[in-house]
């Protein structure tokens, strides 16, 4: 299985024609505003769900509303579709700066009695080596991994009493991996020496796997431990997409991969089966979802030996990042 499949997917077979309405739901979905995570946004908007926008600038995020509401309507004139829209709002947040996180939640919290889903869409990928967030971690695993625990840590009150009223399964947190953790991600999936002030890798690709790989470490933690107050927690991979991520790459590089770039809804219907899928269950955490929506059978035996405990003949590098996560982040956690 491997890259090669997900690279070159099969047709996705769960969209926006196998959703039912979304009313009364509430999402949230990072990074919302453009590529996969506005297309996301766009279908669970349509089918009638609740969904807050959440990035770093204002203005971006209401263009991005008025675009999906008169494109959503447009769609709806020219196929007869009667399904009711839901609601589209905004939150304020830079995952690359820890301080804007708790009034984010703040926020939110003044909104809502309810979150069914939390999409952790948002991230940053090829930034150049030195490059740190604004508490000085390095940038791809502050803004990639750092910040979205402490956005689902301080959510994790919500979605668990959520779970209490939902139906079994369905209140959910997806990770934004990748699959360029196989290729070119440190052993094992990360180092938590080159987490260390000073010791930060100079590769932007090997920090950039390792922050993908780190999203996996914390999906499987979350999965583990909240599965028993019914939250479940998985990490999925869009893969390659036409997205402003890969503005930055050089023109014969885009020119070359330009024949397996796909648009940004196909990204969107990977995060959807994660996020709104019936085979998705509490325990996957685990598991690792491709595109366009199904199970790697074939992950790297490191990278499984990671999520499991050094009891179950792991390596428990996930229990470590998870505990990294934690330390790094609680002075910001209000």
């Amino acid at each position: 299985m491997g890259v090669w499949t997900q690279l070159f997917p099969p047709d996705p077979h769960f969209t926006e024609a196998q959703i039912p309405s979304l009313a009364g739901k509430v999402y949230i979905v990072t990074g919302g505003n453009s590529g996969v995570g506005r297309e996301l946004a766009k279908i669970l908007y349509a089918k009638g769900g609740t969904v807050y926008i959440a990035g770093r600038t204002l203005t971006k995020i209401e263009s991005a509303i008025e675009e999906i509401i008169t494109e959503v309507a447009a769609a709806a004139t020219q196929t007869k579709d009667s399904t009711a829209a839901g609601q589209l709002h905004s939150l304020i947040v830079d995952l690359g700066n820890l301080s804007t996180i708790a009034p984010c939640v703040t926020a939110f919290l003044a909104k809502e009695s309810r979150l069914d889903v939390l999409f952790n869409n948002a991230g940053v990928s090829r930034q150049p080596g030195g490059s740190v967030t604004t508490q000085g971690h390095e940038i791809h695993m502050g803004t990639n991994c750092l910040g979205p625990y402490l956005l689902t840590k301080l959510l994790l009150p919500l979605l668990t009493q959520t779970a209490q009223s939902a139906p079994q399964n369905s209140i959910r947190i997806i990770f934004a991996s990748s699959g360029i953790i196989d290729l070119a991600s440190p052993p094992g999936g990360l180092s938590l020496a080159e987490l260390e002030p000073g010791k930060h890798s100079r590769d932007m690709n090997r920090n950039y796997a390792a922050s993908k790989a780190g999203n996996w470490f914390l999906a499987s933690e979350f999965d583990r431990r909240y599965a028993t107050e019914g939250v479940v927690a998985v990490a999925q991979s869009p893969e390659m997409l036409r997205t402003p991520g890969w503005d930055g790459t050089p023109f014969l590089v885009r020119a070359l991969m330009a024949p397996i770039f796909q648009p940004p809804r196909m990204g969107a219907y990977t995060g959807l089966w994660a996020g709104l899928s019936v085979d998705v269950k509490s325990g996957d955490g685990e598991k690792y979802i491709i595109p366009w929506g199904r199970w790697n059978k074939e992950p790297k035996k490191e990278h499984l030996a990671s999520l499991r405990s050094k009891e179950d003949g792991g390596t428990s590098l996930a229990v470590e990042f998870f505990a990294y996560c934690e330390e790094m982040t609680k002075e910001f956690a209000g």
